[in-house]
């Protein structure tokens, strides 16, 4: 006796190739019946035996293709059929419902098979830019609605040649259903134009003249997957130069694209994880050691002993850097600005970077930034979360209504819940440029409409300035009852909680910039106590004067100076000058300014102070700098004095000692050696406060979150050191540990006060 099975499976199961999968597998097992895209998900039915139904089942999980990911297997129906009810399997039209669970999938890295065609000359598609199949190629870049069939992209506007069409309609053939699915002769198509947006070239001569132009020291503007890349010759030291002088990009490193790993080990050392990142189908950008005996110019990653490396992950990619060794691969916008996605932008807002322009008519309908991933032997740390992860979800251990997470500013991201599904946004910038706000706007929209969501309750930080909660509340319509302040450092301890799948009490230590504490003051270096729901704060960096607030930011001798005055008194003015001859004039009026400058607890600004005193960079250009040319520069295993300070049940971690030592005591020590010093003493200084705190509470588990927490020296040596005393750290890899995980924390906190109870 044959069944009728109606099943619905859900995940990322949309644009991975995942029906046709469907349907040859059926054909295989000589199943008959249908599939077809749906808004909850992918339905399928089946006629044929109980065991061969149940065989069906168990492969489709087993040899899903890579890219898919099941979350469920719903069964509908079940009933019993006639002999000859049983016929072929087919794929139907997809149908959109009212309510939206299909996952979304990212942008997947060119395939080898695609490449191998691509390299063919006997293939109708060599050498052919945008070449793909339902194995790889754009996908969250390049959709506008769900279902995700081609009319809803934007390669809707190509209509497929007759071969095209049989290839998308024939089910054994990998282009079965593959929605960009195109060649040079029906899709799109490259040229190259002048900065005053003169077509010069089209198709292979254009990318041709764009080598040559970059062999020759000019700068390119690369239309890509998510936007357009700034791209000029690594090895051309003058060709960097023009770069960033037209980039207005003094110091902040350059990415480089390379061909494969074997060149890639040409300029960085890779580990094995590195390795492996390097080459998955997301093609993070992954910032390794460098080699010293390179001949990049020094002025691609100034400064730092690391640098950021990519392969290509477009057909495009592929064909330029058969031509180059590497190429410095760039985001087209300026410092913390959206990266640019449209060519009538680029033209515009280019043309004094760029001397030509690769252009193409493959519209970017959502703007993606390049991922960025920190390797530390078998450690990593994701940097920016973007192309390739976004929309990738998280698990939920509750089930809630719809909430809209505002997240933070400067580093903003939203966040999405749904049932037992949270969705974080991706890397959007610095929310005080007002092109990153319509930024936010219009990916917030996109991520509405795609998943038909209605938010029923707003989760915002606490700081009374922050853009993202008006924002958030101008799209979403949702009033003050509905809506809830969050602490922002408890939101960092909850997302990493959350990521961690851990109900229980942790202990919080959470090392960032700045974010605005429970009383009032600047927090940034805390030790707290608590869950997803609420916490303590039972301990924290020394308090000091932040002398000018955000200008101490940019200038990292100011709090330098601050800590000096907090050790030494007016002895500290002569010091200061000692170390910043061209700072002595200032030194009078910032102490006036200390008396009524904020107090804050930064382990941030500890980094940049201790840079700034060691004459590393006592100014920066850009966000982080200080501290990153610090853990640069670090050697050796010294270990630097901290204290450790208890008042009342409240333990201050306590650096006055650290700046005696550099200032008095580090005579015999290389710059190089402080720097390392530093690193160490703090991670046996905060290892030992947690292990106090966690007698004290009676907890064994440390979440790490933060900015700073991207630092790989103190991450690595702060884990060796927390196992030391059989404490059990918690760290991010799905999120960023900067202001990115906050929004996903404010998620995880509102579906505590919201959500219907943990999953069981």
């Amino acid at each position: 006796m044959l069944k009728i099975t109606t099943f619905l499976v859900t995940g990322i199961v949309q644009g991975v190739g995942f029906r046709p999968f469907c349907a040859r597998l059926a054909q295989e097992m000589a199943l008959g019946g249908s599939v077809k895209n749906t808004s909850d998900g992918v339905l399928i039915t089946l006629r044929g035996t109980s065991e061969t139904i149940e065989s069906y089942l168990q492969r489709l999980q087993d040899e899903k293709p890579g890219p898919s990911y099941i979350a469920s297997i719903e069964f509908l129906s079940d009933k019993t059929c006639s002999e000859e009810d049983n016929g072929n399997f087919t794929i139907e039209k997809s149908l959109r419902l009212e309510h939206q669970r299909v996952l979304i999938p990212p942008d997947i890295a060119t395939c080898d098979d695609c490449l191998r065609e691509m390299n063919d000359p006997s293939n109708r598609r060599y050498h052919y830019p945008f070449i793909n199949c339902t194995n790889c190629g754009p996908r969250y870049t390049i959709i506008q609605d769900l279902p995700y069939d081609r009319p809803l992209t934007t390669m809707s506007s190509f209509t497929m040649c007759e071969e095209c069409q049989r290839e998308y309609d024939t089910p054994l053939n990998r282009r079965y259903h593959a929605q960009p699915n195109a060649c040079s002769l029906c899709g799109p198509s490259l040229w190259l134009t002048n900065n005053k947006g003169n077509i010069i070239a089209r198709g292979k001569e254009a990318l041709s003249l764009c080598c040559k132009r970059l062999q020759q020291g000019d700068t390119a503007a690369i239309k890509g997957l998510g936007g357009f890349h700034l791209a000029c010759d690594p090895f051309q030291h003058e060709a960097v130069k023009k770069l960033r002088e037209s980039k207005h990009r003094k110091d902040k490193p350059f990415a480089l694209m390379v061909p494969d790993l074997k060149q890639a080990q040409q300029l960085v050392y890779i580990t094995n994880t590195a390795a492996k990142i390097l080459s998955s189908t997301k093609r993070p950008v992954v910032i390794c050691p460098m080699r010293q005996d390179t001949m990049l110019s020094p002025l691609v990653a100034p400064g730092q002993n690391s640098l950021g490396i990519m392969l290509p992950y477009t057909p495009l990619h592929h064909l330029l850097l058969q031509n180059f060794d590497a190429l410095v691969m760039t985001s087209a916008n300026m410092s913390d600005a959206p990266i640019i996605s449209n060519n009538k932008d680029a033209l515009i807002s280019l043309a004094p970077l760029a001397q030509v322009f690769l252009m193409h008519n493959r519209d970017i309908h959502m703007a993606i930034d390049d991922s960025v991933i920190a390797a530390q032997g078998r450690e990593y740390v994701v940097i920016r979360r973007a192309r390739g992860f976004v929309p990738l979800p998280l698990a939920s251990p509750r089930k809630g209504p719809v909430i809209l997470a505002a997240g933070a500013e400067m580093k903003s991201t939203f966040t999405l819940t749904q049932d037992r599904t949270i969705f974080p946004g991706q890397y959007l910038g610095d929310l005080k440029q007002i092109g990153t706000i319509e930024y936010y706007r219009k990916a917030l929209r996109h991520f509405l409409k795609l998943y038909n969501l209605h938010p029923e309750y707003l989760v915002y930080d606490r700081h009374p300035q922050y853009i993202s909660r008006s924002v958030a509340q101008e799209i979403s319509g949702i009033s003050s009852s509905r809506s809830m302040a969050v602490q922002h450092h408890h939101a960092h301890m909850a997302a990493c909680l959350l990521e961690n799948r851990f109900n229980g009490t942790a202990i919080g230590a959470i090392f960032d910039g700045t974010g605005y504490g429970a009383d009032g003051t600047i927090w940034g270096g805390e030790f707290l106590v608590g869950n997803t729901r609420d916490f303590q704060r039972q301990g924290s960096f020394l308090p000091c004067p932040l002398p000018g607030g955000e200008r101490a930011v940019l200038e990292p001798w100011r709090y330098a100076f601050a800590m000096l005055l907090s050790v030494y008194g007016e002895e500290a003015c002569h010091i200061a000058q000692n170390l910043w001859p061209w700072a002595a004039r200032y030194l009078d009026s910032l102490k006036a300014i200390m008396k009524h400058s904020p107090i804050t607890t930064s382990c941030g600004r500890f980094f940049d102070g201790v840079s700034a005193l060691l004459g590393i960079c006592p100014i920066i250009s850009y966000d982080g700098q200080a501290a990153m040319e610090l853990e640069g520069c670090a050697k050796g295993s010294a270990l630097a004095p901290f204290s450790i300070m208890e008042k009342g049940h409240q333990f201050f971690l306590d650096w006055r000692p650290t700046i005696q030592w550099l200032v008095e005591r580090s005579a015999s020590f290389s710059v190089e050696e402080k720097a390392a010093a530093i690193h160490g003493g703090l991670a046996a200084a905060t290892a030992e406060i947690c292990r106090s705190i966690a007698d004290n509470n009676g907890v064994k588990y440390v979440a790490l979150s933060g900015g700073v927490w991207q630092n790989r020296r103190l991450l690595v040596l702060t884990l060796s050191q927390l196992r030391r005393r059989g404490l059990l750290p918690l760290t991010h890899h799905l999120l960023s540990p900067n202001d990115e995980s906050v929004s996903v924390g404010q998620a995880a906190i509102g579906l505590e006060y919201w959500g219907e109870g943990p999953s069981q």
